[in-house]
């Protein structure tokens, strides 16, 4: 285990003073904290609750944790100098936990004041699970002691991660395997993943095919309206003959071009109405697989980049404007 670790560190008011101690001395038993990592820790990495963090925080956001919330968890981890891995878990949990009990305001809080009194990291996840809804804010007397003391806590765990990544060369070194955390469920958002880009590109291939279905319909409704313009020139060109007609032959042989002209004139409006019905339903086709493109795409993005703190990566599943189809 580790002989002085970041939860003793971080937990014993012998080790650091408390929350009214000066800065100057909390910083003091921090830098003077031994850090020696055991091989049960150093034989297990996050490295893949690192690679889902983005995953993770789409999903959070989707159980209805606040995006807000998210972000502040983020930055504040990092802040502290957790690691990534860390951070997926307590998400985690969080979002299991509004899943099952609605949504919970304070997270943020909860968490900052939590690291703030030492509480080590595995431990503040357990927590979360039950903690209450934090309407109030933090004062800013409170805000400069935690933001302080989670800032001298930065040195600390980055001592413990150089501490970490050594112990685990010299494993590897004498031959032992190190596990990787958590490898079902990063197989399982993989999956997830792949499905969605496979609904993507399904979504985009239909899109594709609507688009070309419009633009078919609208041409064939361009067509009928041309003929269905010269079959009422022509029906207006019969009646002419008839009154210019000056014998009975003549009369009944442009009566008869006017019955055929009429006939005519009229397939062609029944025409033009079809192409009309078939045009409008083209394009309520069109719009129905460009909004699933859409809603693939964003499924897609949360599910690939999620969103990090700083507003890096952080479009609604939005991407640039262009013309793929």
């Amino acid at each position: 285990m580790i002989r002085h670790t970041l939860a003793l560190a971080l937990g014993l008011t012998a080790a650091l003073p408390a929350l009214t101690a000066s800065a100057e001395e909390a910083a003091a038993d921090v830098k003077a904290t031994e850090v020696e990592v055991s091989d049960d820790d150093a034989l297990q990495d996050d490295i893949l609750l690192v690679l889902d963090l983005p995953i993770v925080a789409a999903d959070a956001r989707d159980a209805g944790v606040d995006e807000k919330e998210i972000d502040d968890v983020i930055a504040t981890a990092k802040d502290s100098g957790l690691s990534a891995g860390t951070t997926t878990n307590m998400i985690l949990v969080e979002t299991t936990t509004t899943k099952d009990k609605g949504k919970r305001k304070g997270l943020a809080v909860f968490i900052r004041r939590q690291i703030a009194k030492g509480v080590p990291p595995r431990e503040i996840a357990e927590k979360i699970k039950d903690r209450e809804e934090i309407l109030e804010d933090m004062t800013d007397e409170e805000r400069k002691a935690l933001d302080a003391r989670i800032n001298e806590l930065r040195d600390l765990n980055k001592r413990r991660k150089k501490a970490l990544k050594e112990k685990r060369k010299k494993l590897r070194g004498a031959g032992k395997v190190i596990s990787l955390l958590a490898k079902e469920d990063h197989d399982r958002r993989r999956e997830e993943l792949r499905r969605r880009k496979a609904e993507l590109e399904k979504a985009r291939k239909e899109h594709r095919g609507a688009k070309r279905e419009h633009k078919a319909a609208r041409e064939d409704l361009a067509d009928a309206r041309e003929d269905h313009r010269e079959a009422r020139g022509d029906v207006q060109e019969a009646r002419e003959k008839v009154e210019a007609a000056e014998t009975p032959e003549e009369r009944a042989a442009a009566a008869e071009e006017l019955r055929k002209a009429r006939e005519a004139q009229k397939a062609a409006a029944k025409e033009h109405g079809e192409a009309k019905g078939e045009r409008k339903e083209a394009g309520k086709e069109h719009g129905k697989a460009k909004k699933d493109r859409r809603d693939a795409k964003k499924a897609h993005d949360d599910a690939k980049k999620g969103k990090g703190p700083g507003g890096k990566g952080k479009g609604k599943g939005k991407g640039k404007k262009g013309k793929k189809g």
